[in-house]
């Protein structure tokens, strides 16, 4: 686990995050939706410094865990720390899973094409296709996507995470669970992304309004 000295510096991330509100304010609730990805990430270097990932030796202790979570709850009083710091965590690889695509798919746009193309072949419905935006967004720009392989790639696995803890009965794998450094690449790789000036460009003249958009798009 990282220890404080190495906790991220996120301060050029929320300079990047506030040129790019500056930039295209119709997309304010994507840039708010980011801003969620740092602050969360940001607040469990802060706990993880306070108190370490705990290890339970005995599998029935997260029952104790989260009955006391739940007392706490209804006390209002704060939760332990241990379950603090998860939550923090799957707040910020949802969010950003959920940011990877937003983005994509603004830069992307929706020809007809593109939509024929995204479409599952069994059923003929729009699908989420990781694979499919990872690969349409690689192919103009390889050097700062470098990996071939979207199952290796940081959006693949931060997909991945989040799928597990979405779609399994048990949530995600504790070997893959609470992957910081994980977070921290694919953060910087989309922020990278957002401040190349052909990206800016493209987003400023698909979304030239200053009020924010809301909705499907």
């Amino acid at each position: 686990m990282e220890n404080k000295e190495n906790e991220p510096d996120l301060s050029e991330v929320v300079q990047s995050l506030k040129k790019c509100l500056s930039a295209v304010p119709a997309l304010a609730h994507t840039w708010r939706f980011l801003a969620g990805v740092v602050y969360a990430l940001n607040q469990y270097y802060q706990v993880t410094d306070q108190h370490l990932i705990t290890k339970f030796a005995d599998k029935k202790q997260y029952n104790q865990e989260t009955d006391d979570v739940l007392s706490h709850i209804l006390e209002k009083e704060h939760p332990n720390r241990n379950w603090i710091r998860g939550f923090y965590y799957n707040s910020g690889v949802m969010r950003l899973d959920a940011c990877y695509e937003r983005i994509f798919k603004a830069y992307l746009g929706s020809s007809p094409k593109d939509k024929e193309e995204s479409k599952c072949p069994t059923c003929g419905k729009n699908k989420i296709d990781g694979p499919y935006l990872y690969k349409k967004i690689r192919h103009d720009f390889r050097s700062l996507f470098s990996e071939g392989q979207y199952e290796k790639s940081n959006f693949g696995k931060v997909r991945h995470e989040v799928n597990s803890l979405k779609h399994y009965v048990g949530g995600g794998d504790i070997t893959e669970r609470e992957q910081p450094e994980l977070l921290r690449r694919a953060l910087t790789e989309l922020v990278a992304f957002l401040t190349d000036p052909k990206v800016t460009e493209k987003l400023v003249n698909e979304f030239p309004g200053q009020e924010p958009i809301a909705g499907r798009n």
